[in-house]
């Protein structure tokens, strides 16, 4: 990108700033800017780019919500990824015990910062794509519970898993009932953060689940959790420009470019695997659209992290671009 270029779309981006602004208060925003710059190391941890926009080890979200964005990289090209740490309640002055879900390396500044920021608890791997690095935290953080979707224990034998999500498990105010909302069946309190496994999908070359993804909902920072049952990949360098839309802040930064592959696989993505997705490998369309209506009209979510793309803000913006994401309504 041209000098000249970069300068101009600097200048849009101070001006489209007003639409992220609108959601995330100034006395938010000025907290995490504090905290990222309390819980970083003060030299570069990475390039910026659009898979870690804030060049971070964490990037505080929300209070007592982190995510570790990085590069991933599949046949050379960069489809990004994403690990979400959850501060889990504590009393005041002890450090509290950490949720880590979907995890991703476990670098040194990685290793480090978490240890400084609470005590590994619970370590989730809630599908059977993201697992690369699972083993890793297992043997960082020997003491920590491992957690999986439904089935995810028999593809790791390399892990003992403390417990899996359990297959169709709802969460608290499901339509239906649910008989799975105490702790004994998951180990941490899901009051907190509530689980809900997408057991409708199955692949239809295989007949078996593709993902068997398991998403999750903090309840106090209202954040939904998902890995591929939603991604939100760019299309340029500027966030949420394909919604009409520029979210850059200070912890989500313009970007000099979105390269060609991440560009073309998100329109795979978006164009041939969504639909694909939501025509043939769900087969119980029924079970599907209650899941989704409970995602949009049961969970008050105001915050979406996804593994892949950019992070959502804003309550009718997140419930507009479910919704056509889902194909359902």
């Amino acid at each position: 990108m041209r000098f000249c270029e970069l300068i101009i779309l600097t200048l849009c981006a101070s001006i489209w700033a007003l639409d992220n602004r609108s959601v995330l208060s100034e006395g938010l925003r000025q907290q995490l800017l504090e905290t990222s710059r309390r819980i970083n190391p003060s030299t570069g941890y990475a390039s910026p780019g659009w898979s870690n926009r804030a060049a971070t080890v964490l990037t505080p979200v929300a209070e007592g919500v982190y995510t570790a964005d990085r590069p991933f990289y599949w046949n050379n090209i960069d489809v990004s990824c994403r690990s979400t740490v959850i501060e889990m309640p504590t009393s005041k002055g002890e450090k509290p015990d950490l949720w880590i879900h979907s995890p991703v390396s476990l670098d040194g500044p990685m290793g480090s910062l978490i240890r400084n920021l609470g005590n590994v608890k619970y370590v989730v791997s809630p599908n059977y794509e993201h697992l690369k690095f699972a083993s890793q935290w297992y043997q960082g953080f020997p003491d920590a519970q491992m957690w999986g979707c439904p089935g995810l224990a028999d593809k790791m034998e390399n892990i003992q898993f403390t417990g899996e999500i359990p297959t169709s498990y709802r969460p608290v105010n499901w339509k239906k009932g649910s008989t799975f909302d105490d702790k004994s069946v998951i180990g941490w309190d899901t009051s907190i953060i509530q689980a809900l496994h997408i057991d409708c999908e199955v692949n239809p070359f295989t007949g078996k689940p593709f993902f068997n993804e398991v998403i999750f909902y903090h309840v106090p920072s209202k954040t939904l959790i998902a890995t591929d049952f939603f991604w939100n990949y760019p299309a340029d360098s500027v966030p949420n420009s394909q919604f009409g839309r520029d979210d850059t802040w200070e912890l989500a930064p313009l970007v000099e470019k979105v390269p060609l592959g991440s560009k073309l696989w998100k329109i795979g993505m978006d164009k041939i695997y969504a639909p694909f997705y939501n025509q043939f490998m769900v087969q119980n369309k029924k079970e599907y659209r209650d899941i989704v209506d409970h995602v949009l009209n049961v969970w008050d979510v105001e915050i979406v992290i996804p593994a892949h793309g950019d992070i959502l803000r804003g309550k009718e913006f997140i419930r507009d671009v479910l919704s056509k994401h889902f194909g359902v309504y």
